[in-house]
């Protein structure tokens, strides 16, 4: 079995995990009294104690690298870093243990020694880890985060710098050993610190607890060690004092950072306003910096780095000040229409959004919606392009006779909006037939002068409407009332134009209501006449609507036709009669459920796919449904309407000509569609009995469906003189009234009940 050269195989991970565990309890026990004998106050003198510094500091400082190791071997993306930065580790504690062992014992111990070049070698080291982790984690981010981490790694090695370096280079008496040394302490700690500072700036808060350890203790360890070289230069360093103890503490860092688990998220960059706070902060803070090297108190190399950081700060604001223009640019052009200028369908509704608390307040707002009228010959007639032309000076007539306040937008097409507020409905009227006059004048086009005309719908609110997108409905309706009746102008009437509103309310509450679960079905029975057998029911979609109580199909299947819902409606009710067929069958009912298919639903090529999925999910076989389809549904697109029957046919779903008779009646398509019943219109089997020529009709279509190898299910039986007579014309099947009403489930599973050892099995 071969394994991912990345990812060690899983039986090499236990051991090591275990070793990484048993090295970090090693840590824990010998570090933490190491630690706390380093605490002021703790110890009774300064000095060298040999179970502490000896025993204790050197097993912890071991078994941190080991930790260290253990994670590097274990780590698929940073091993190489983690690496660099063990051996910097044993480098560190290589000049420890020449310390203790050697150096230690001397009366005078010399500097520099072979202790400090152990000591020294842990910086490259660290950077090189570093550098590869930061390199892993900012490969995609931009010129402006990069700044980020010049300007505050640049302000930290200013402060180091201006606080440490000088004191450091003045301590050392001109051997060149001496210099070299005591400048490559403080050197190396600056660009530690630079590092550390810059990686924090540009990574932000996405890089993981790892790296974050690893900072705080690379942190740490520069600024103990720049304490450290002020002390050696002032001559007040001592062992076993609060120096040792950061060492140490930057130690149980780095092994707490070996310890977590590797970030599996990129890093975030911050957001907004908190971008600026670092670099803002940081070109303060060598401003400072550079006063203080200006009045003579400061180091020049401070100076030179201040002055670095500015300018690099300068260069990020000027990046953001770009950043910021292109994104003002990007939303202007996003609220605005690319043809004439003006603002467009987004940018309206936003407008129209921060009206509402004007209206609650009072305030009267009117909103015109204009449309152009005999546009579509235009553009038929001269072509797009005179079209474009005309639209785009309709935007400076209707401009002229607007204020500053009012808002002119493009929502498409030929339509206009006009928001004008501190507008009452007389001064939105005459602001319509002005505007309206301005249109009527003859538009230049090329060699010719265009005339067209407007209509203008006009709501005014609060009067007619607390909400300024109501108010954009109401217009639109007004304005086709101002089409329909060329009137021109005309102002939103509730008795006149109400119908019209509620139907789109009505589709908004509908297009809900599929969420909320407030679609219920009713069932009504069909009998085979042969053996008064149940042979199945028809599933009727009921709404249970929250303030209006039930609602029958005949109040919202016109509204889901108008507003493209009724294929959604269609899956819905599909879903609800599959799920109610299943528990019937789990209860001892199995019965054929027929549901209604909407036009959108019969071309469209993917419906059977989504019916065989919801006969998966419930676990029905195909021949428990039946989709019934009116005539006139499939004239409207008979190609692939057939196509999308056949398919489902063939999948073994029974298919139905629903009001059969009283639509496209050919013997034609008959033939060629897949079809497996004919639902005889109720029109004919309800007067059958009275009417010969009816009866005949009966007859006839009964003969023509069993030529053809159909079941026919005769609708509309309201009494038993019309069942016996369509059993003895030998009809399949029987659905009406007189048998049943649809009912809901509960119900009908009582009407079962009573009709118990009568089902009829699931046809093969």
């Amino acid at each position: 079995m071969h394994h991912d050269e990345t990812t060690p195989p899983t039986r090499s991970r236990v051991p090591l995990a275990a070793l990484s565990r048993a090295l970090q309890v090693v840590a824990a026990v010998t570090g933490v009294p190491y630690l706390v004998s380093l605490v002021p106050g703790v110890r009774s003198s300064t000095g060298i104690s040999t179970l502490l510094d000896g025993w204790c500091q050197h097993v912890f400082l071991v078994a941190v690298i080991g930790v260290v190791f253990c994670r590097a071997v274990a780590s698929p993306t940073d091993r190489r870093a983690w690496t660099a930065f063990a051996l910097g580790m044993c480098a560190f504690e290589g000049g420890n243990l020449a310390y203790l062992l050697h150096y230690q014992q001397m009366a005078v111990i010399p500097y520099p020694a072979w202790q400090d070049l152990g000591w020294v070698l842990f910086y490259p080291f660290a950077y090189t880890a570093l550098v590869w982790m930061l390199r892993d984690r900012l490969s995609r981010l931009t010129a402006s985060t990069w700044l980020d981490g010049l300007v505050v790694g640049l302000t930290v090695a200013a402060l180091g710098a201006a606080f440490a370096l000088g004191a450091a280079v003045r301590s050392a008496d001109g051997d060149v050993a001496v210099v070299l040394v005591s400048l490559a302490y403080p050197v190396a700690d600056l660009a530690l610190l630079t590092l550390v500072a810059g990686g924090i700036a540009v990574t932000g808060r996405g890089a993981g607890a790892a790296w974050w350890w690893l900072s705080g203790g690379v942190g740490l360890f520069a600024v103990v060690d720049t304490v450290y070289a002020f002390q050696l230069a002032a001559g007040t360093y001592v062992d076993g004092g609060p120096v040792d103890l950061g060492w140490a503490l930057a130690f149980a860092c780095f092994g707490a950072a070996a310890g977590r688990r590797p970030a599996e998220e990129p890093a975030r960059r911050p957001h907004g306003a908190v971008t600026l706070v670092l670099p803002g902060a940081c070109a303060l803070g060598a401003l400072a910096l550079l006063l203080h090297g200006y009045l003579d108190t400061g180091e020049p190399l401070a100076g030179w780095l201040a002055l670095g950081a500015v300018l690099a700060a300068l260069a990020r604001t000027a990046l953001t000040v770009r950043d910021v223009s292109a994104l003002a640019d990007s939303r202007r052009q996003a609220r605005t229409d690319e043809l004439t200028g003006l603002v467009n369908r987004r940018g309206v509704y936003e407008a129209l959004a921060h009206l509402d608390d004007e209206l609650t307040a009072g305030a009267e707002v009117a909103v015109l919606l204009v449309d152009l009228d005999r546009f579509k010959e235009i553009n038929d007639a001269l072509g797009h392009a005179a079209g474009d032309a005309l639209l785009r000076q309709v935007g400076p007539r209707l401009a002229a006779d607007l204020r500053a306040t009012d808002v002119l937008a493009r929502l498409g097409g030929d339509e206009f909006v006009v928001v004008a507020r501190d507008t009452d409905a007389d001064g939105a009227l005459a602001l319509a037939e002005r505007l309206r006059d301005r249109l009527r004048e003859p538009f230049p086009a090329g060699a010719m002068d265009l005339t067209v005309d407007a209509s203008l719908g006009v709501a005014v609110g609060p009067a007619q409407a607390g909400s300024a997108e109501e108010l954009l409905q109401m217009a639109d309706l007004a304005m086709y009332t101002a089409k329909r009746h060329r009137t021109g102008v005309a102002l939103y009437d509730e008795a006149r134009d109400g119908q019209g509103r509620h139907r789109l309310e009505l589709a908004e509450q509908l297009r809900a209501a599929f969420g909320r679960g407030e679609l219920v079905l009713h069932y009504q029975p069909k009998l085979h006449l042969g053996g008064d057998a149940v042979a199945g029911v028809e599933a009727l979609v009921r709404w249970q609507h929250p303030q209006r109580g039930l609602l029958y199909p005949d109040a919202f299947i016109d509204v889901a036709e108008s507003s493209g819902l009724m294929g959604e409606l269609t899956v819905a009710v599909l879903d609800l009669a599959l799920a109610q067929t299943r528990a019937w069958a789990d209860d001892g009912h199995p019965l054929e459920v027929a549901v209604n298919v909407s036009p959108s639903n019969l071309v469209d090529e993917r419906f059977p796919d989504e019916v065989a999925a919801r006969l998966r999910v419930h676990g029905l076989p195909a021949s428990a449904l039946v989709l019934e389809v009116t005539e006139s549904l499939l004239m409207e697109d008979r190609e692939r309407a057939v196509a999308v029957l056949r398919r489902l046919r063939d999948a073994g779903v029974g298919i139905a000509i629903d009001d059969y008779g009283t639509g496209y009646s050919s013997l034609a398509y008959l033939a060629e569609l897949p079809v497996t019943e004919l639902k005889l219109d109720r029109a004919f089997v309800g007067t059958m009995v009275e009417s010969p020529r009816n009866q005949a009709i009966v007859t006839s279509t009964l003969q023509l469906s069993h030529a053809l190898g159909l079941r026919l299910v005769a609708e509309g039986a309201e009494d038993q003189a019309t069942v016996d007579a369509l059993a003895d014309l030998g009809c399949d099947q029987v659905q009406g009234y007189h048998l049943s009403r649809p009912l809901p489930p509960a119900d009908l599973i009582g009407w079962l009940r009573a009709r118990a050892g009568r089902t009829a099995p699931l046809p093969a």
